[in-house]
């Protein structure tokens, strides 16, 4: 399976689209429409995912950029409206979301933790519906196998004429895995701030692993330092202290 295509789904009087963009957007669409969904079993407030998603997408889309242009060896600062040289880091978009709903918190009195709990199941769907974008765009894939009977499609993908590691599959997979389990935990437990504790762990660990078979070009640094692999390693962490925190909350609040 050749992963390069041509990277224009179509054209609107002059004006390429690129499928990624289009992907992209599919992504939030869809994670916009079932946050609505979710507001019900918690008997959270119906035009909470209107608020949440004006707070995060902007800074979203502005952390994801910035994250990489700073970090990637290739780019700088000056680069930032460059958007259409390709360029966005999911960790980055994460962590301006993260910003994003502290700001609302504080504005609109909602809590963190409820809040996160009703984003973490769309948001991991999102990026592994956005993880095709990187196909569209012959990007996201891993070391070079040599033996023949691992080059096909899902194992690996043809990169004009070398066959890789198929890494935004195996992200593809494992993300829709964790979306299944998130769903199912947002319904089935009671306790806020479980499905985010269980994201950070899960999709941290999944990155944390998956970046050590990315390919170089596609590493972000930090003085030298694989940038994404150590927050997801704070990712981890983060989430077993929230995880540690909540259950120790409901045993105190059981006595």
């Amino acid at each position: 399976m050749e992963l390069l295509l041509d990277r224009v789904a179509f054209t609107i009087f002059g004006f390429e689209v690129y499928w990624y963009g289009v992907i992209i957007a599919l992504a939030i669409l869809v994670a916009f429409c079932l946050s609505f969904v979710l507001t019900k079993p918690k008997g959270l407030n119906k035009d909470m995912p209107i608020d949440v998603f004006l707070a995060i997408i902007p800074l979203g889309i502005i952390c994801a950029r910035l994250f990489s242009v700073v970090f990637d060896s290739g780019t700088s600062i000056l680069d930032f409206f460059k958007f259409r040289n390709g360029g966005m880091s999911i960790i980055g978009a994460i962590i301006g979301g993260v910003i994003g709903i502290l700001i609302l918190c504080k504005v609109k009195k909602y809590k963190f933790l409820q809040v996160s709990d009703l984003i973490v199941p769309v948001l991991i769907l999102a990026q592994a519906i956005g993880r095709w974008g990187n196909f569209a765009n012959g990007e996201v894939y891993g070391w070079v196998i040599t033996n023949p009977s691992f080059q096909f499609f899902p194992i690996a993908v043809d990169i004009s004429g070398t066959w890789h590691m198929a890494l935004f599959f195996y992200e593809f997979v494992l993300n829709i895995i964790g979306a299944v389990m998130l769903f199912l935990l947002y319904y089935k437990t009671k306790k806020i701030g479980i499905c985010t504790g269980a994201y950070l762990v899960y999709y941290g660990t999944v990155r944390l692993i998956l970046e050590t078979f990315r390919d170089s070009q596609f590493i972000l640094r930090l003085w030298g330092l694989p940038i994404s692999q150590i927050i997801s390693g704070i990712f981890i962490i983060v989430g077993i202290i929230i995880l540690v925190f909540v259950n120790k909350k409901e045993k105190k609040d059981e006595r």
